[in-house]
């Protein structure tokens, strides 16, 4: 588990690295403008995933080791096409889409929602490595297409930035098609409706939390629009991405960790995994963190124009926030990995309570600085609820959360491991 961790979390950093330069230079040459418009459009595309999760979402994580792959596989494409095009209908019906990109959502989220099927069941199989090299094709890809746009062909538009996602994502849909097809045996699909109905009862649980935490990530950006307008939709989403770079450790370990607990059976182990990683995970952030704001106070004019001055304050507030919930990251995977994500739906529900309580309080009085301080309370709010019904159904006690020498000696024993296995391959 430790090799796939660190496999993972190597991927993670390059990716990390090349959204950093994609977030540098869409500031500098597309505009904060634009780079809101972008947003919103990447924003729609995400709210239909949210939508198509409901069956070809987390719960094949869940059920590909307990099922016929075919029942799953067939039931999901089917729900994707259904829900791109009316997804993106009611959000058209709202004015939730930028103006002449309707299209453009429609098929993209096609797209990407049968690529998130693929990957779905690429984890439910436990195949990370396979993941790990799709998902940076897709950012490797996406970046040369649009460095190629912006600079060969001199077009430093939005549509530059859709077209690489075009190319992208349907770059990471045949890849994940040609594994997972592999696997597939095209047998009787008798008993698909029952099988359809267990996806729909456990994903319906589990995606109605990250809708509702999705929302608590990005309800922000709605009021900034409304309040501010387009222009700090674009400064406040680069803000939110930079802070955000800094999971990058935690949503690897959760991939890995799901992927594990999904295919064990012992709790008392899952208990421990949790406990364990989400002190690893705590540690790394804040180490990201003050490393990543002094960066950025030493070097912010040469990465930004002064128009993004902002992100240094939006950062600041929402640090706390991005800390604490490095820590609800690792938690979540345990209640859905033992067959009870109605814990992190509660938890996002009371996340998105305080969301649009603090934010209509205080976006339009403080800006920024408003926003900022509701994501922080928001996360606060939701991975203290978490901290404690782990608690209750691990008989884990709070004083076990705090780092000992024992961990940390663990922790360099499980990565002097690694090491010496793979030098031991080569």
């Amino acid at each position: 588990m430790v090799k796939k961790i660190i496999g993972t979390i190597t991927t993670r950093i390059i990716i990390a690295m090349i959204t950093l330069v994609t977030i540098l230079i869409n500031g500098w040459y597309l505009g904060a403008e634009k780079v809101g418009t972008i947003s919103l459009i990447i924003l729609a595309i995400t709210l239909i995933q949210m939508l198509n999760n409901f069956i070809g979402g987390s719960a094949l994580v869940y059920l590909t080791p307990r099922a016929d792959l075919i029942k799953l596989f067939i039931p999901s494409y089917i729900w994707s096409f259904i829900t791109s095009f009316s997804g993106a209908l009611i959000l058209e019906l709202f004015h939730r889409i930028p103006q002449g990109f309707f299209w453009h959502v429609v098929v993209l989220s096609l797209i990407l929602s049968l690529s998130s099927v693929n990957f779905m069941i690429l984890m439910g199989q436990e195949k990370i490595r396979a993941y790990n090299f799709i998902t940076l094709l897709q950012v490797m890809s996406f970046f040369i297409v649009l460095l190629f746009w912006l600079f060969i062909l001199d077009q430093r538009e939005v549509i530059s930035y859709v077209i690489g996602l075009y190319v992208s994502y349907a770059l990471s849909f045949v890849a994940g098609l040609a594994i997972v097809l592999t696997k597939v045996k095209w047998g009787s699909i008798k008993g698909t409706l029952t099988v359809l109905k267990e996806i729909f009862r456990y994903g319906s649980v589990m995606q109605t939390g990250n809708v509702l935490q999705f929302f608590n990530y990005r309800l922000s950006f709605y009021f900034i629009e409304i309040f501010m307008g387009r222009a700090a939709v674009g400064i406040y989403a680069v803000g939110v991405q930079l802070s955000e770079s800094i999971w990058l450790v935690s949503r690897s370990i959760h991939m890995v960790q799901y992927a594990r607990i999904s295919n064990e059976k012992d709790m008392h182990y899952a208990s421990r995994l949790t406990l364990n990683l989400s002190k690893i995970s705590f540690i790394i952030t804040l180490i990201c963190l003050v490393v990543l704001y002094l960066l950025l106070n030493l070097f912010f004019p040469l990465f930004f124009k002064p128009e993004f001055a902002a992100i240094k304050l939006i950062m600041a507030t929402l640090s706390l926030g991005i800390l604490t919930f490095s820590v609800s990251i690792i938690l979540s995977p345990f209640f859905s990995g033992i067959g009870k994500p109605g814990y992190n739906t509660i938890s996002a529900a009371i996340g998105l309570i305080f969301t649009l309580v603090f934010g209509l309080i205080l976006i339009p009085r403080y800006g920024f600085i408003g926003a900022g301080l509701s994501a922080t309370i928001s996360y606060s709010i939701a991975t203290l609820y978490q901290f404690i019904s782990f608690g209750r159904i691990s008989r884990i006690r709070p004083e076990d959360f705090l780092l000992t020498k024992r961990d940390i000696s663990g922790i360099i024993s499980g990565v002097k491991e690694h090491f010496n296995r793979t030098n031991g391959e080569n």
